[in-house]
């Protein structure tokens, strides 16, 4: 009698297994078909033998329940994450699972989703929230480490300085560069540069004829940005050594990384430290003497020290090495044109007599040598910069303080075309 017992337990466990198989089958058919609830119907009735069940079966279970929460209508993003917690329970149960076209168009699907709701809340400023749906994303998809970039980027927005701490230092930790390759070819009829997923996707481009000039194009490395961001909530939470303590630390790790330095010398200018600022500018300068940029703020530094002479000397140096840059410039034309003020105080303060007279020509000669040399500089900033209004508006002025009516003349239209009058 014990063993007919046991025989009929036995036979009831394998018409469970074999009911709770048919049911995991047929969720998969209604699935297939877009029956969503038809498939959460069967899934339900298959769940309470999941104990029982095959390692594979489970697998199964859990990727069609993912793949139904993903494709049910007015899925939000509480039902995305629920999803990939079903990913990973499929995972565990079958790792093979993961090699399934199923699960790889399953995953993808779920990956897009949580990444398009995360971008809806960041486009909507609702920040605090993309930051959570970013790292969740980034919870799922380790691989995709712009998930938890997006996530620190957000939360920083957000102000939620705690969050975004968190996110940057996990950043650090895993060496985040956000270096990226994409593969491109310029589109022949539009002239436009598109980015192709794959080598063969955009040979088939190129042979067809439609595409042209294919190459590589990598991003820039963002962990200057990173540190620098981090530096600044640090600064903004009043943890000043906090973040001079990150920066010497990653430093002393990294003694010739010119980011980690550059970021250095610009957390000591904010804090007002300009002789520390100047020395690690001048380090910058002897790793990188032909940057023009590092010049350039030496010249800031200069100027905001009053030490005009040793600016123009420094924006000089940024202009030797481009002479486009209209920042230096413009820096450059505006310390000049400052010589002006004594000058002219002085010549308004004159009298009526002959000596007056003649000192007053003198200074106005003084001041149109002045105005003379300014003119290179501005004109250079202009053509760097042809849309900007201000300078249009400082050169018309020169041109016609210094009687060059037809350069003013045409000034004149320009500014005015910039004002869209």
């Amino acid at each position: 009698m014990k063993n007919t017992v046991l025989m009929a337990g036995a036979l009831l466990v394998a018409m469970g297994a074999f009911a709770q198989k048919k049911e995991i089958k047929k969720a998969d058919k209604a699935l297939q078909s877009g029956d969503y609830n038809e498939a959460m119907t069967y899934l339900s009735q298959a769940e309470p033998m999941l104990g029982s069940a095959d390692d594979d079966e489970k697998a199964d279970f859990y990727l069609i329940r993912a793949g139904v929460m993903l494709g049910k209508p007015g899925a939000d993003f509480s039902q995305y994450a629920k999803a990939g917690e079903d990913l990973e329970k499929a995972k565990a149960a079958d790792p093979s699972i993961e090699n399934d076209d199923a699960y790889a168009q399953t995953f993808l699907k779920l990956r897009e989703k949580m990444e398009n709701s995360a971008m809806n809340d960041f486009n909507s400023k609702n920040f605090k929230m993309a930051a959570e749906k970013y790292e969740k994303a980034y919870a799922l998809s380790k691989s995709d480490t712009i998930f938890l970039a997006n996530a620190a980027i957000s939360a920083k927005n957000g102000q939620d300085y705690d969050m975004a701490v968190k996110f940057y230092n996990q950043l650090l930790d895993i060496g985040y560069t956000g270096i990226q390759s994409q593969l491109v070819a310029t589109n022949k009829e539009t002239g436009e540069e598109e980015a192709f997923g794959s080598v063969s996707q955009r040979d088939l481009m190129l042979k067809a004829g439609t595409h042209t000039n294919p190459r590589t194009k990598v991003s820039e490395n963002q962990q200057e940005d990173i540190v620098r961001n981090l530096t600044q909530i640090y600064i903004q939470q009043g943890k000043t050594e906090k973040a001079l303590d990150l920066l010497k630390g990653l430093r002393a790790k990294n003694p010739d990384d010119m980011i980690l330095l550059r970021t250095e010398a610009d957390l000591y200018y904010e804090m007002g430290d300009k002789e520390t600022y100047n020395k690690l500018i001048s380090e910058l300068i002897a790793k990188d003497p032909e940057n023009p940029e590092l010049y350039f703020n030496l010249g800031v530094a200069s100027a905001e020290n009053g030490n005009v002479e040793k600016a123009m000397e420094y924006y000089r140096e940024a202009l030797k090495r481009d002479p486009g840059y209209a920042s230096a410039n413009i820096n450059m034309a505006s310390l000049i044109l400052d010589k002006q003020t004594p000058i002219v105080e002085e010549m308004n303060a004159l009298g009526t007599s002959r000596e007056d007279f003649k000192k007053y020509d003198a200074l106005k000669i003084e001041l149109t040598k002045i105005q003379e040399s300014s003119v290179p500089y501005l004109e250079a900033a202009f053509q760097a910069r042809p849309d900007n209004v201000e300078y249009a508006r400082t050169l018309m002025n020169i041109y016609s303080q210094l009687g060059q009516e037809a350069k003013a003349s045409a000034m004149k239209a320009k500014v005015q075309e910039l004002e869209g009058q």
